[in-house]
């Protein structure tokens, strides 16, 4: 258990008039208690109140599982023949909450256990106002401390090294699949927890988050879109690169300079202080003025950490300033449906000495 992080937790529920949250099987249940579970069918997590009372509803199969905690945190068993309702119900009533409470359910319960929750908790006298809580602890998380910055620091150099590997490895004759497989391979023999790539090929490098068949081969002459991303010690890396695979076109390097000026634009406007609207701006009005821009469908980049896509997103519709300690993607991308396209990505992070790119593999156009 993070005690600080969870005095926090406590903070952030005062300030939003919850009386408590449900810290479900992910990132969020991992950050506060060190607990690395993911959902399935029998239903785990952390009940915290305002207050500060908690427990850990666990199913019997997982008990071993939860020593490191026990010393914090009341441990409720529930067995399959029984189901979760009774325990949850009488561990309810020990938390103190009582008639009407709010309560925020974070990322990784079912919906079908939740409606499960709410009912046990009415058996027990308890009426629960759920309220998303999908985002309750960004303000914690998107702030990353010094041992969360050498992790992603850490991340990072690893997919660097990746990326040197695999524009050694690229060649025609390739499958798409062929290509995947390398990837996972360099981070799992590397001590990482790779996430699936896109390994996007010719016409199918045009579909931004593309992941289909995955059996197309590489030709002369063609170009390959790798996004790659994962975990290290539990923090993410996320880079993609744009390879040609031969010499390319005239239309292929404009569209090719055009994405990496467009990076460079908005690299130049992180900084602590900046708001993400302003940041995505600068790299769509250059794509725009290229008279791409309606090529370019999704936002400039997303924070990352724990998750791969977390707080602060830096889209059109984010208004709300960076601060030191948050580390997010900068990645535009021009798609022409069914010819080709061109995505450049990095990580950033604001620290204490400024604006640091974490990846250091080559971005100028690359042939292979």
């Amino acid at each position: 258990m993070n005690r600080n992080r969870f005095e926090k937790m406590l903070l952030l529920l005062r300030e939003k008039g919850l009386d408590g949250v449900f810290l479900a099987p992910g990132s969020d249940l991992f950050y506060i208690t060190g607990l690395d579970f993911r959902s399935d069918s029998r239903l785990k997590g952390a009940l915290v109140t305002q207050e500060g009372e908690s427990f850990f509803l666990c199913p019997s199969l997982h008990r071993d599982d939860v020593d490191g905690i026990r010393d914090t945190m009341r441990i409720v068993e529930w067995e399959d023949h029984q189901g979760f309702g009774p325990p949850l119900g009488t561990a309810l009533r020990k938390t103190g909450l009582q008639g009407r409470v709010s309560v925020a359910f974070t990322r990784g319960i079912e919906a079908g256990d939740m409606i499960d929750v709410l009912a046990a908790a009415r058996d027990a006298g308890i009426e629960i106002a759920a309220v998303n809580g999908f985002t309750l602890l960004a303000p914690l998380r998107s702030v990353k401390s010094q041992e969360e910055q050498a992790w992603m620091r850490h991340a990072s150099a690893m997919n660097d090294a990746m990326m040197e590997a695999f524009a050694a490895y690229l060649k025609p004759g390739l499958y798409e699949h062929d290509l995947m497989r390398f990837v996972v391979n360099f981070h799992e023999t590397h001590g990482g927890k790779p996430r699936v790539p896109c390994a996007a090929t010719g016409p199918n490098s045009a579909k931004p988050h593309y992941g289909r068949d995955n059996d197309r081969a590489v030709e002369d002459n063609d170009i390959v879109m790798l996004d790659c991303g994962g975990w290290y010690g539990g923090y993410s890396h996320d880079m993609t690169r744009t390879f040609f695979v031969g010499a390319p076109t005239d239309e292929q390097k404009n569209v090719y300079e055009t994405v990496l000026r467009a990076q460079l634009a908005a690299m130049d406007k992180v900084r602590a202080g900046a708001v993400p609207r302003d940041i995505d701006a600068a790299a769509r009005d250059i794509i725009a003025a290229a008279g791409y821009g309606e090529f370019f469908p999704h936002r400039l980049g997303h924070g990352i950490g724990l998750d791969g896509h977390e707080s602060p997103y830096i889209s059109q519709a984010n208004s709300v300033p960076l601060v030191e300690g948050n580390c997010f993607s900068i990645e535009p991308g021009i798609y022409l449906k069914g010819r080709f396209g061109v995505r450049i990505e990095d990580l950033v992070m604001l620290t204490k000495s400024g604006t640091e790119i974490l990846n250091r593999f080559p971005k100028q156009l690359m042939v292979v």
